[in-house]
């Protein structure tokens, strides 16, 4: 299945996201500045792009497979780019090492996919269905 969605260049720098292979399932993200991630710093990473996401989805920013190879994380991740978000995608990383992480211009620094949204209706109930686990917390089941 194939959605068109609409981007926009904020700067004459940003490149187009793109795929990295004919079965990959999120597009790459590309910075357009060069930036020096001192350890524990936290940077936004500008991409210089914007989207006209299609209603009824959202944009989600993740970590591609080798950022760990960096020591960088990708903060808040999966993000969420809602639909009716018009700005700039930033990318939000952390360098996790005790050394410099530098990223170059034009570097892949995270992935999008753009995803289905099914809208909750809540509703108040006075007791909820029975289940094995329960309210067991974190770790309750044993792994």
């Amino acid at each position: 299945m194939e959605v068109r969605m609409g981007f926009k260049k904020l700067s004459s720098e940003a490149r187009i996201p793109t795929y990295g292979s004919d079965g990959a399932a999120c597009m790459d993200l590309y910075t357009i500045e060069d930036y020096v991630l001192h350890p524990g710093d936290v940077k936004l990473l500008r991409t210089g792009i914007a989207l006209d996401i299609p209603s009824g989805y959202e944009v989600q920013i993740r970590p591609r497979g080798s950022t760990i190879k960096s020591q960088m994380i990708i903060l808040n991740s999966p993000g969420t780019v809602d639909e009716d978000y018009r700005g700039e995608i930033f990318v939000g990383v952390k360098n996790i090492s005790d050394k410099d992480v530098v990223i170059e211009k034009e570097d892949r620094v995270a992935q999008m996919c753009l995803k289905e949204v099914i809208k909750m209706e809540l509703f108040e109930v006075y007791t909820l269905s029975e289940t094995s686990r329960g309210s067991g917390c974190l770790g309750s089941t044993g792994r």
